[in-house]
């Protein structure tokens, strides 16, 4: 069996909508984080705009895996998936991918246990590494 090769993704950090703060305190979700993904979110999400072919192709290639599964226990709310990560090169946390009609191609979104913005001191423009750390999850390829 081949070992995976991890997945690096670059991006600015963008402004979301301010909805992620909420999400990761509803108690189906953060249940699901802890137990899944051993994080206790921080309240929210970073946001971030993936550029550059190399990079949107690495996006393009996680979503086509499964990633570990967040499913809602209220219809209202939409599935996810997760990556387990490590952000700027030292923080242990998670992208984020909801399954969302429209959900733009070129955004992922990043929790941690930690505020991310505070720990790494970064600020909206400036531009992040995620690597996605495949050896340390199961993770399948979609057909």
């Amino acid at each position: 069996m081949a070992r995976r090769t991890n997945i690096k993704i670059k991006g600015k950090i963008v402004e979301g909508l301010g909805e992620g703060g909420k999400f990761t305190r509803i108690p189906w979700v953060r249940n699901q984080l802890m137990s899944k993904l051993s994080i206790d979110p921080f309240p929210g999400t970073l946001n971030l705009e993936i550029s550059g072919r190399d990079n949107l192709e690495n996006v393009e290639s996680l979503r086509l895996m499964d990633g570990i599964q967040i499913f809602p226990e209220d219809p209202s709310f939409c599935r996810g998936k997760c990556y387990l990560a490590l952000i700027g090169g030292r923080l242990r946390g998670a992208v984020v991918v909801p399954d969302v009609p429209d959900y733009p191609d070129n955004k992922i979104e990043l929790i941690s246990g930690q505020n991310i913005k505070e720990t790494l001191s970064i600020n909206a423009g400036d531009f992040l590494e995620v690597e996605i750390l495949l050896e340390n999850q199961k993770v399948r390829h979609i057909s």
